[in-house]
C-alpha cells in the first residue's frame, strides 16, 4: 500500500465535498451519454457507481492520477450505439468483455506508447470532433420538443420551449465561461435546478426512464440461429469491434490522464500505465451486469478538481449520489428534455471546438483532423478511423518515398515503432538521475510535463533567476520556485528550443541561445521567442537570465528603426 493510501482520510471533508458535487454533475451527463447510447439510464448509472468504486480501490495500491473521475464518455457513445444496433443489446456484455481484455493486454505489456505513435493524436481529435457533431445533432431537438403535437409547428407550448432554451443556453455558457476553473459543476446543478422546478408549472417533455433491475450473469455470446459460417464471421467482426473500441477508450484515457495530471492543484506525478489499470478492471466487471465501457472522463475529473479534490476518496462520494439516484429514480422523471439538450449540446460543441488545439501542429495536422471529423460523421466511428489510417498511411509512404528512401527503409522505419523506447527519450525518473543528459534538455522535459519538483531539483539552492514576464530579480531557490507554480497556472504551458549555444569558461558550464514559450489564454495561443542563458556548476542551474526576443522595429540590424537616442 503507497504513502498516499495510508493518510486517505486526511482530507475526508476535502474529497466528500468534491465528490458530492461532482455526482451532481455527473448524473444529467450520464442519462445523456447513455440515450446517445441507446443505453438504458440505469444501466449508465450502475457503471458509474461501479467505475469510481474499482477507481478507488485501485488508487490504494497502483495510484494512476488522483483526481480524475472514472464514467461512461461521451466520445464512445455513437460507438456504443453502434454496437448495440449490429450485434443487438444481448451480444455487448461479450463484446466489451473482450474490449476490457485487449485494454489488460495494453496495461500489462505498457502497449499504450505504441498504440499512440499508429495513431496520431490528431486523428483522435477528429475522431471526436465527428463524434462531437453526431451527439450535438442528436439533441438539437430536445430543444424543442413539445408534449402535445398539434396541426401547427410552431404553437404556444412551442415557443415556451424554445424560448427557455434560449435563455437557459445563454445562461448555462456564461456561467460555464465564469465559473469553469472555479466552481465548473455550476452551470450543470443550475440548469438542472431551474429546469427541475419549471417541470411543475409547465408542460414540458420530460426524459423517459426505463427501470433496469441490477442482474448478473456472464458475458457469454448469444448466437443462436446462426450457421457456423455465419456465426464465424460474427465473432470476428465483434473482435475486430472491441479492437477498435478498446483503442479509443485506451487513447481517450491517455489524453485524459495527461490533461487531469496538469490540473492537479498539488502537480503530482501521475503514471499512464496505472491509469488504465482501473478502467479495464471496471469495464470487465461491468459486463457481469451489463454495464458500458468507462473511462476517466475530464468533465467530471475536471469539477472533481477543481471542488477541491485532493485523493480518489472523492470517487465514493460521486457514486453515493449516483446510487442515491438509482434508489430514489422519481428524481429524474421530473428532467426535462430541454435541459438535458442544452448540456449535451454544448458537449458536442466542446469536442468539435477541441480540433483547434491541432492548428500549432500544422496544415497537414489540421486537414487530416477535419477529414477525419467529416468521415466519422458520414460514414461511422469505425469505418472513419480505418479510412483516415489507410490515407495517412499512402501520403507517409509516398512522401518518404519522394526523399529518397526505399519500400525497405519504410518498412523498418514502421518496425521501429513497435521497439522500446532508448535513453533519448527517457521516463522522467530516469531523465532526472542521468548525468550524460544535458541540464537544458532536463528543464525543457520537466516544463512540458509541468512537473515543479523535477524542475526544482535541476536549480541551485541560491539559484538567481532575471525572467523575462517580471520586473523581480528571483534571488532564492523559492523565488524562483514561485515564478514557476504561477506559469503553471496558465493551460497548456510548452517550451521549444529554437537555438542553443553551449560553452565551457572557468569550469563553468553556460547555455545560451532562444525558445519559444507556449500558453494558452481563454481559449487564444500565445507564442513568445526569448533569449536565455543558464550558467550551470555542478550539474545545477545558477544563474538563469531570460529576455523577450526583439522584433525587427527593435533590432540592431535595422537601424533605421531607432532614433538618434539610441545607444548601446
Amino acid at each position: 500500500m503507497n504513502d498516499q493510501s495510508k493518510n486517505i482520510f486526511v482530507h475526508l471533508r476535502r474529497d466528500a465535498l468534491a465528490g458530492t458535487v461532482t455526482g451532481l454533475m455527473a448524473v444529467p451527463l450520464t442519462v445523456g451519454i447513455c440515450l446517445m447510447s441507446d443505453y438504458p439510464v440505469m444501466t449508465g448509472l450502475y457503471t458509474v457507481i461501479f467505475a469510481g468504486i474499482v477507481s478507488f480501490i485501485t488508487y490504494l495500491f497502483r495510484p494512476g492520477n488522483y483526481t480524475g473521475m472514472p464514467g461512461v464518455a461521451a466520445g464512445l457513445a455513437p460507438a456504443l450505439a453502434l454496437g448495440v444496433s449490429s450485434f443487438g443489446m444481448e451480444n455487448m456484455p461479450f463484446v466489451i468483455a473482450i474490449t476490457a481484455l485487449f485494454q489488460a493486454a495494453v496495461w500489462k505489456f505498457k502497449w499504450e506508447r505504441y498504440i499512440l505513435r499508429v495513431v496520431p493524436h490528431y486523428l483522435v481529435e477528429g475522431l471526436l470532433a465527428g463524434v462531437g457533431l453526431k451527439i450535438a445533432l442528436k439533441f438539437v431537438p430536445f430543444l424543442y420538443d413539445i408534449e402535445h403535437e398539434t396541426n401547427t409547428w410552431l404553437n404556444l407550448e412551442r415557443e415556451i420551449v424554445i424560448a427557455l432554451s434560449i435563455v437557459s443556453f445563454v445562461l448555462f455558457v456564461m456561467l460555464y465561461k465564469s465559473y469553469k476553473k472555479r466552481m465548473p459543476a455550476l452551470p450543470y446543478v443550475v440548469i438542472m435546478l431551474t429546469s427541475f422546478i419549471l417541470s411543475f408549472f409547465l408542460p414540458l417533455p420530460r426524459v423517459s426512464i426505463d427501470s433496469i433491475p441490477f442482474r448478473l450473469s456472464a458475458p457469454l455470446p448469444h448466437l443462436d440461429g446462426m450457421g457456423q459460417n455465419e456465426t464465424i464471421f460474427m465473432l470476428l467482426k465483434m473482435v475486430g469491434f472491441a479492437l477498435m473500441l478498446g483503442t479509443i477508450d485506451v487513447i481517450e484515457q491517455v489524453m485524459s490522464h495527461v490533461a487531469i495530471e496538469k490540473m492537479d492543484p498539488r502537480k503530482r506525478k501521475a503514471n499512464t500505465n496505472n491509469g488504465l489499470l482501473p478502467i479495464w478492471i471496471a469495464n470487465l466487471g461491468a459486463t457481469f451486469f451489463g454495464g458500458m465501457t468507462n473511462l476517466d472522463g475530464l468533465a467530471k475529473s475536471t469539477t472533481n478538481t477543481v471542488a477541491g479534490a485532493v485523493t480518489k476518496l472523492s470517487n465514493l462520494f460521486t457514486s453515493l449520489v449516483l446510487l442515491a439516484v438509482v434508489l430514489f429514480p422519481g428524481i429524474l422523471e421530473h428532467l426535462p428534455e430541454y435541459a438535458l439538450g442544452i448540456i449535451m449540446v454544448y458537449s458536442g460543441w466542446k469536442m468539435i471546438a477541441n480540433i483547434a488545439n491541432v492548428r500549432s501542429e500544422g496544415r497537414y495536422a489540421l486537414i487530416m483532423a477535419a477529414v477525419c471529423g467529416i468521415l466519422v460523421f458520414e460514414l461511422g466511428i469505425f469505418e472513419g478511423l480505418l479510412l483516415l489510417l489507410a490515407v495517412h498511411a499512402g501520403i507517409q509512404y509516398v512522401f518518404m518515398r519522394r526523399l529518397g528512401q526505399s519500400t525497405g527503409d519504410i518498412l523498418t522505419q514502421f518496425k521501429n515503432t513497435f521497439k522500446p523506447d532508448v535513453d533519448p527519450v527517457l521516463e522522467s525518473a530516469d531523465l532526472l538521475q542521468e548525468p550524460q543528459v544535458p541540464i537544458l534538455n532536463k528543464w525543457v522535459h520537466a516544463v512540458n510535463k509541468h512537473d515543479l519538483n523535477a524542475l526544482m531539483d535541476l536549480y541551485a539552492d541560491d539559484a538567481m533567476m532575471i525572467p523575462a514576464f517580471s520586473s523581480k530579480i528571483r534571488k532564492s531557490k523559492t523565488e524562483v520556485r514561485g515564478l514557476y507554480h504561477d506559469l503553471f497556472e496558465k493551460d497548456d504551458v510548452q517550451v521549444t528550443p529554437v537555438d542553443i549555444v553551449t560553452r565551457r569558461i572557468n569550469g563553468l558550464k553556460v547555455d545560451s541561445g532562444v525558445y519559444e514559450l507556449i500558453w494558452k489564454s481563454e481559449g487564444f495561443e500565445k507564442r513568445n521567442k526569448l533569449r536565455f542563458s543558464f550558467v550551470i556548476q555542478d550539474q545545477k542551474i545558477t544563474t538563469h537570465h531570460s529576455s523577450i526576443e526583439p522584433g525587427d522595429q527593435l533590432s540592431i540590424d535595422h537601424p533605421e528603426a531607432y532614433d538618434e537616442s539610441f545607444s548601446i
